[in-house]
């Protein structure tokens, strides 16, 4: 028999207090220890500000394009001695962006660079090299291409943005491109505009979420180097909702629309210690953003309290002149940029930054003073990355993990992918004889979208090996002999012929959406899928074969009403490496669909509003916010709160209980919202995310989920001013179309 051991009252007492001093002692060793680092950088930055020259401080100040010191002038890893050594002894430039090639290309070319910098300097302040790895660390060659971030954000998984952040980062580290242009939080509320899918949709609370996960997760120090990964959080602010829906161009939005949806994740990604903010390339409200102290200096520095470094994006400055006609000459528009708060001038090809800023100095426009700061901040981050420490690139790394990170990049793309309908055809019988046929059937670049080795996303045999296509994935699948590919081609032709073409198979695979394309060489007009692949569903419609499409695109191309014609839909997104295995193994019934859009999927191409809009909108999406199917069949009952009455900082708790009734295994999400029924400041939106949770379930297997909110932090909203309003009245808390309504008093 066990002896059973008391503890008294005291006893326990005495233990909490002593837990008590123990933790506090711990956190007060940790604040000194952060303190005496933080005094340590303080003197040696400053030390290093009082030794450089001007030449010097500009040189951090000025970010070139790595073609400007490669042997044929262009992205590959080839080295011009002669033109690096220019770039460093004699500008002194701090950063480069943008190269592509293999690893240990990569690895050697840095290196080199780092070597000038660090060996033949002065000052031996080393180099960052800045990359756009949006979706994976897709300017290595072998590295692993993860979805887009519009596809991720559809798994309403923070754990997938951790490990695609992850992801990225340990495949990127061996580069020595430690500065990520990467996470884009803009808020993908303009269907149109051709960056949709670097976005995380078009819920503010998702987006903050998703840009946090992956900051904290990328930023996280290498334990073997000592280096810290450094990630941009873009673009400040307002460029995703262009009025014309084209890329760059002017934004008109309302300073408390501004407030409420577009600054949040901005808000996050600062709290979350991202490093650095690019500036949107456009205009807000009449003033282009790289020129308004308003918006880089009031709002970001200020009221969000960031002390990174402010980046433009690639020529920005000249744009003050050519585009936005603001500034006459390249010199004002230098002042207005450095006046706006600008640290970092994405020149690219130019020297001629210098030389300009010297020019303002000497006839007293700016001061050296306001040179400083920026330097500052440029240092701070080399410091906090481990730049000084270790500025090399590791000599040997483990090129096993592109091989590693293969299956994550399937079960990555299977999470997030969304079955937008199905009339039973799916999951498609085991055996089934398969035509597969649109552009995107027999497509790597398609799958990868942009971004993909190249800007606009490289070309077929240029995609990564070993990648199967959606067709061959299909065949691996079902089996190559029930699987055949036809180009559109084929098909477009007489009745008679596609009968006999389409006779011996039980479906037919459309896949249909848009090729890779980035920026504004994205732009469009129309929203509709092409009339090639409109007709290609009616043609394939018309043979009474059951018709399944696979939306492969970056943002929603209009469907309906060809919709009806088709027994199932799928939204693949940009899925990359894995989204041809993870479609197979969706129709086969293998992996059981979990993803939920993340924006509302137009059903028209004019009328366009994301869910959380004003009372006096209509809102008729083909699919809501939120929505996707699953092969099992999901209940919800019994939304209970914790009380009916709650004040600003109380907490008011709820549950909804969730049952699989079906023989599938899977994952549902539970998405809540809250409504206020009367906006007393400013009118308030249908309805807004305050929580989401996914879980998965076992069949005939219940659950309860709780979740909470506090009115002081969910419930409050900003003023045009910026300033939170919490408003009495009656709210209501909505999950799965169950409603329960509270008071705040």
């Amino acid at each position: 028999m066990k002896k059973k051991f008391a503890i008294s009252n005291s006893q326990m007492l005495c233990l909490i207090w002593r837990n008590m001093l123990i933790l506090l002692l711990i956190f007060l060793l940790q604040g000194c220890k952060k303190n005496v680092e933080n005094k340590h950088s303080n003197k040696f930055l400053e030390d290093l500000i009082a030794q450089m020259t001007i030449d010097e401080k500009i040189g951090q100040m000025t970010q070139l394009c790595l073609s400007t010191i490669t042997l044929n002038g262009n992205k590959e890893l080839i080295l011009n001695d002669s033109l690096l050594r220019e770039a460093i002894l004699t500008y002194h430039i701090g950063s480069f962006i943008s190269g592509t090639g293999n690893l240990a290309d990569w690895n050697d070319f840095v290196r080199k660079i780092q070597h000038i910098a660090m060996d033949e300097t002065r000052l031996h302040i080393p180099v960052i090299i800045g990359i756009d790895h949006v979706h994976g660390a897709n300017y290595i060659n072998e590295a692993t291409i993860l979805p887009h971030n519009i596809t991720l954000s559809c798994s309403f998984d923070t754990s997938a943005l951790r490990l695609a952040a992850r992801i990225t980062r340990d495949e990127t580290l061996p580069s020595g491109a430690y500065l990520n242009f990467a996470p884009v939080v803009d808020l993908a509320v303009n269907s149109y505009w051709p960056r949709f899918y670097e976005t995380f949709g078009e819920d503010p609370l998702l987006t903050s979420m998703m840009g946090k996960v992956y900051i904290e997760e990328y930023q996280k120090k290498d334990p073997a180097t000592g280096i810290s990964l450094s990630s941009t959080a873009k673009h400040f602010i307002g460029y995703s909702d262009p009025k014309s829906g084209f890329d760059r161009t002017p934004a008109y939005i309302p300073t408390q629309i501004l407030y409420e949806f577009h600054i949040p994740s901005f808000k996050a990604a600062v709290q979350s210690g991202v490093r650095a903010v690019m500036l949107n390339s456009g205009e807000l409200n009449g003033y282009p953003v790289h020129a308004s102290s308003h918006v880089v200096t009031e709002i970001l520095r200020k009221q969000l309290g960031f002390q990174g470094v402010i980046i433009s994006d690639i020529k920005d400055i000249d744009k003050l002149i050519d585009e936005h006609h603001i500034a006459r000459n390249r010199k004002e528009a230098i002042k207005l940029a450095l006046d706006a708060g600008l640290d970092i001038n994405m020149a690219c090809t130019t020297f001629e930054f210098s030389h300009w800023i010297k020019e303002l100095l000497n006839e007293g426009s700016i001061k050296e003073k306001r040179i400083d700061e920026s330097v500052r901040r440029i240092l701070q981050m080399k410091y906090e990355m481990g730049l000084f420490d270790n500025p090399y690139p590791v000599l040997s790394f483990d090129s096993s993990i592109f091989a590693r990170h293969r299956n994550d990049a399937v079960n990555l793309a299977s999470r997030s992918i969304v079955l937008l309908k199905n009339k039973g055809i799916l999951p498609l019988k085991k055996g089934s004889r398969l035509l597969v046929t649109g552009p995107a059937a027999h497509s790597k670049s398609w799958l990868n979208g942009g971004w993909t080795f190249e800007w606009l996303g490289a070309q077929e045999d240029k995609q990564p090996a070993g990648m199967p296509t959606l067709f061959e994935a299909l065949g691996n699948e079902f089996g190559k002999q029930n699987v055949t590919w036809y180009p559109e081609s084929d098909l477009l032709c007489n009745e008679n012929t596609v009968q006999r073409k389409i006779a011996p198979f039980d479906a037919v695979i459309l896949a249909l959406g848009e090729p890779p394309y980035s920026e504004f060489k994205g732009n469009i007009s129309d929203l509709l899928l092409p009339e090639e692949q409109l007709t290609l569903v009616r043609k394939m419609a018309a043979t009474k074969k059951p018709c399944i499409a696979i939306l492969v695109e970056g943002r929603p191309r209009v469907i309906c009403p060809y919709d009806s014609l088709l027994q199932a839909i799928i939204f693949a997104g940009l899925p990359g490496y894995g989204g041809g295995i993870a479609l197979a193994e969706i129709l086969s019934g293998k992996t059981n669909p979990s993803g939920k859009l993340s924006f509302s999927y137009p059903s028209a191409t004019g009328h366009i509003v994301a869910y959380h809009r004003k009372q006096t909108e209509k809102y008729f999406p083909a699919w809501p916010f939120g929505y996707g199917l699953s092969y099992s069949t999901f209940t919800f009952k019994d939304l209970q709160i914790s009380d009916s009455i709650v004040h600003a900082d109380d907490t008011l708790s709820m549950s909804i209980t969730v049952t699989n009734n079906s023989k599938f295994s899977g994952y549902e999400t539970v998405i809540w919202f809250f409504q206020q029924e009367y906006g007393q400041t400013a009118t308030r939106p249908v309805q807004k995310l305050f929580a989401f949770q996914k879980i998965f379930l076992k069949p005939a297997e219940t659950t309860t989920v709780k979740s909470f909110l506090i009115p002081s932090q969910h419930l409050s909203y900003p003023s045009d001013k910026g300033n939170l309003v919490l408003e009495k009245g009656r709210f209501f808390v909505e999950t799965a179309g169950i409603k329960r309504q509270f008071y705040v008093q």
